[in-house]
């Protein structure tokens, strides 16, 4: 059996200038892998299926999120023979043994995934599953569990047969949380989590203070907040927590009450 199938989601950027693809897919000279194209219709990619054609292109103008995207990667891994899914989006940079580290744990049971950090050195992924959702202190490498600590999406990797067993990620909570749902239902299944010995960089800068556009992306937020599976007081607790934080935050940022009026009139709770 082959082992690990990459998937890369992108909008409005080219294969080619896409960061995970150049540090790690191109570095190493993965054929086979899964473009999912958000971008909208007027955006020219560049001729994947030419210059790649073992790769799978997925065009959807939709822009449907990143669930719909690995969901489709999971069932093609399945049908080409893939043991692991490993998933990326496009800013994330890689270290050069990257690869062969993901290689090197491709037999374990549960999830790998690096040590992430921003741009500015600062880690974020792993984080710990509480109200502040805080990193471990130091460079953490090792294996723990999903009941302890979390990561994100980019960076990702999961046996495919783990990912179908328990039904994939849910698409209606198609950006913002996704990655918490998908590893909550982990849990009930198999909680196994090895962060592997290496950090990747993750472009998460948003300094945007434009009320308009921050407001949009918040109404995202709150629609993928809606649809997170809240079944104890614990995760409801938690949800709210993380929501008003980032609802505070936005306020601040953009000197606009706005935000927390649209908070305080969305039920969190339409799932």
């Amino acid at each position: 059996m082959k082992k690990i199938l990459p998937v890369i989601v992108l909008y409005k950027i080219r294969l080619s200038d896409a960061a995970s693809f150049r540090t790690l897919l191109q570095q190493h000279g993965v054929e086979e892998f899964v473009v999912y194209d958000n971008s909208p219709a007027d955006f020219t990619q560049e001729d994947v299926e030419q210059n790649h054609p073992k790769a799978v292109y997925v065009r959807d103008v939709q822009n449907s999120g990143l669930p719909k995207a690995y969901n489709l990667a999971a069932e093609v891994a399945q049908q080409r023979g893939f043991s692991r899914l490993l998933l990326l989006d496009q800013d994330t940079e890689f270290p050069p043994e990257a690869w062969r580290l993901y290689h090197e744990h491709a037999d374990f049971s549960g999830i790998t995934a690096p040590r992430v950090v921003s741009i500015a050195g600062v880690a974020f992924s792993p984080y710990c599953p509480s109200l502040l959702h805080r990193s471990p202190k130091g460079a953490f490498s090792g294996f723990t569990s999903l009941r302890r600590m979390l990561v994100i999406n980019s960076g990702m990797s999961v046996p495919v047969s783990l990912f179908l067993r328990v039904g994939g990620y849910d698409e209606r909570v198609f950006l913002d949380f996704a990655d918490f749902e998908f590893q909550k239902k982990l849990c009930g299944e198999n909680d196994a989590l090895c962060i592997l010995p290496f950090a990747a960089v993750q472009d998460c800068s948003d300094d945007c203070r434009e009320k308009e556009k921050v407001m949009k992306r918040f109404k995202i937020y709150l629609r993928c907040a809606q649809h997170c599976r809240q079944t104890t007081w614990g995760e409801k607790v938690s949800l709210r927590f993380r929501v008003l934080r980032h609802t505070l935050s936005l306020s601040l940022r953009t000197r606009s009450f706005s935000f927390l009026l649209l908070y305080l009139k969305t039920p969190l709770s339409a799932s």
